[in-house]
């Protein structure tokens, strides 16, 4: 292993140990702002690097992972911008985005670990796809889901990126509502 991939692996480790030491908070003070369609794409785009990166460091992708920096470097680094500059408009700032990266390295580090030759093959494949095609991009970067909870795309065509819109935040499901049986009292005969 060379030291700049064991410096990687030594960075993601320690980032899973402070994940684990400080609870996830909302994604805002207020818990409740949503995301603009550009920022809900470059949330999308930084979900899809966190999985390459694992992917780089746990199944010898390293090279490939490289390439997709060096090719999509302009979005990648827009979209990282962007995100940036959601949590400093929403008022969690660094501290909420650094806890954001955390999350995102841990799911996909959970994913490899969960099953490794499914992880390795599915991200091997997006690699190939766009070397192919990389106008795919948002289409795969779409299609991941990395498990990790993102703040909800605004429900307006375009929020202002200099004005945070509340929405009510996501509500765990909850089970369906079974009918109640009547309740039947014993009747007492004398």
């Amino acid at each position: 292993m060379n030291f700049t991939l064991a410096r990687a692996a030594a960075s993601l480790a320690l980032a899973a140990i402070v994940a684990a030491a400080v609870p996830a908070t909302a994604f805002a003070k207020d818990g409740a702002s949503c995301v603009s369609s550009d920022e809900a794409e470059a949330f999308r785009m930084r979900d899809l690097q966190s999985r390459m990166m694992v992917a780089a460091l746990s199944c010898n992708q390293l090279t490939a992972y490289n390439t997709f920096v060096e090719r999509f470097r302009p979005t990648l680094a827009s979209a990282g911008k962007q995100i940036a500059a959601y949590y400093q408009r929403t008022g969690g700032g660094e501290p909420a985005l650094n806890r954001h990266m955390t999350e995102l390295a841990n799911a996909a580090g959970l994913a490899r670990a969960e099953e490794p030759e499914q992880y390795c093959g599915d991200t091997w494949a997006m690699f190939l796809l766009l070397e192919d095609e990389p106008s795919g991009l948002p289409t795969i970067a779409a299609k991941y889901r990395p498990g990790v909870v993102t703040p909800a795309q605004c429900n307006m065509q375009e929020a202002p990126s200099n004005a945070p819109v509340t929405v009510m935040a996501p509500v765990a499901p909850t089970a369906p509502s079974l009918p109640t049986a009547p309740v039947v009292k014993a009747s007492t005969a004398n």
